[in-house]
């Protein structure tokens, strides 16, 4: 049986002002219950792509659809609602908040979303569990390492159990064993009818997706 479509981009096209085009003509469909690899070189728009399926960037030309609805016009505060409530990010450097604690960076999304506190840090420490950093919940992200920050951005990003969840290089800081258990979360929120995409270079990642796309440098 086919999976329903839940996110897809429709000759999208996007350019920084005045650049040349980073993303031309670009479409793809992101089924239900899968995780599909974006890979390809430096300057590709393997990042710009999650950005623009994020909501987070418009595109210059062409569409974005989300369970079948265009959702790249709609005004800023829907766009927030559906990033805040439909999207889960784990962005390459981790992006966690340097004054905020390491706990209080998971739980930050929970603000937007009007879930309890008390509930949100239930869930925050049982991912900080899951991934070998409960013990960092108190300290701020200037306090651990590359590769712990990695791990609490994907906690975050896991939170709310999204049903789009989108990861840039989320095993480029981290050793293979942990890398695995990223691998297995990713594809284990995909078993729960999640949309999983990630840009990688990582070849473990690659062959642990279901689906793979390749993308090219514009000349």
């Amino acid at each position: 049986m086919t999976e329903p479509v839940r996110l897809a981009a429709r000759e999208v096209t996007f350019a920084y002002r005045r650049g040349e085009p980073i993303v031309q003509d670009w479409s793809a469909d992101f089924p239900a219950g899968t995780v599909t690899a974006l890979t390809g070189p430096s300057g590709s728009g393997k990042s710009t792509l999650l950005y623009l399926l994020g909501l987070m960037v418009r595109p210059n030309a062409g569409t974005v659809l989300l369970d079948g609805g265009r959702v790249d016009q709609l005004v800023d505060a829907d766009r927030a609602w559906l990033r805040a409530h439909r999207y889960g990010f784990v962005f390459q450097d981790a992006a966690l908040d340097p004054t905020r604690t390491v706990l209080d960076n998971v739980v930050e999304t929970a603000l937007y979303r009007r879930q309890p506190r008390t509930e949100a840090v239930r869930t925050a420490h049982e991912l900080l569990a899951r991934f070998g950093v409960e013990l960092r919940a108190g300290h701020r992200p200037g306090q651990i390492s590359g590769g712990q920050a990695q791990r609490i951005a994907l906690c975050r990003a896991l939170l709310a159990s999204p049903p789009v969840l989108l990861a840039d290089e989320p095993t480029g800081n981290l050793d293979p064993r942990t890398s695995q258990a990223v691998i297995d979360a990713l594809q284990q929120q995909a078993g729960t009818g999640a949309t999983v995409v990630i840009a990688t270079h990582d070849p473990a990642v690659v062959d642990a997706c279901d689906r793979h796309l390749t993308l090219r440098a514009e000349p």
